[in-house]
């Protein structure tokens, strides 16, 4: 009976050890420590329903509306016109109308007319009841101003060895996984794929609630920065694939 009971306490200990490995990981800046867990844990929304989400895939503006503040969308359709305030736009789409906000950053040498199809991606801005999308980047079928040292807008996944060759500001989508959290500065990671490795910075808004462990694929998407010759990757919205 003895041999028994040890043998069922060793594979439960065991067991325990296993699951425990496998749930470690990140979900934001702040970093906590267990027994058996080592990960991180960023802010989550009290009311479940309010959770900002990241979607990854195309939408159309009536679902996008039906979502939380801060979430992160793709949205497609045509720009019909300009509104008041310089970078204001009206996106279009068979289910409806959304205001959009392009800055110049974001248009990355871009030029489009009302009949070019776009998509954007953005973030989801509700204030006093008026929806709008921040937008971070945009693709479409329009002109493109190139020159050299401009600013580009990959909207397909790309390697790490590839992004780190992009000019700055240059807006990328990335498939890897979170390795590890770095000591310098306090959103840094270290993001690998098969090409190599590049530290990512991801803000406790972004992470939007989801865990992500270091076995877990993931896709991000963000602006390559160059600071002192160091490329690294601020990162806009991320998801599990």
């Amino acid at each position: 009976m003895k041999k028994y009971t040890l043998f069922f306490v060793c594979c439960l200990t065991l067991f325990t050890a296993a699951t425990a490995f496998a749930q470690a990981g990140f979900t934001g800046p702040q970093e906590y420590t267990s027994q058996y867990v080592q990960g991180f844990i960023g802010p989550v929304s009290d009311n479940a329903q309010g959770q900002a989400v990241t979607i990854g895939r195309p939408i159309t503006i009536n679902e996008a509306k039906a979502l939380p503040h801060d979430s992160w969308v793709m949205l497609t359709g045509n720009i019909v016109n300009s509104l008041p305030g310089g970078k204001h736009y009206t996106l279009r789409d068979s289910s409806g109308e959304i205001a959009v906000d392009i800055g110049s950053k974001e248009w990355r040498g871009l030029s489009v007319g009302v009949s070019d199809r776009v998509e954007i991606y953005g973030e989801l801005k509700i204030t006093r009841g008026q929806f709008s999308i921040k937008v971070h980047a945009i693709t479409g079928s329009g002109r493109i101003n190139t020159r050299q040292g401009q600013a580009v807008t990959i909207g397909q996944p790309i390697a790490i060895n590839e992004a780190v060759s992009l000019p700055h500001d240059s807006w990328v989508i990335l498939n890897g996984n979170i390795v590890n959290r770095l000591q310098q500065g306090k959103n840094n990671y270290s993001f690998r794929d098969s090409s190599g490795e590049i530290t990512i910075d991801i803000g406790p808004k972004e992470w939007r609630g989801l865990f992500v462990g270091v076995s877990d694929r993931v896709e991000i998407y963000g602006v390559v920065k160059i600071e002192k010759k160091q490329t690294s990757i601020k990162v806009q919205a991320i998801r599990k694939i």
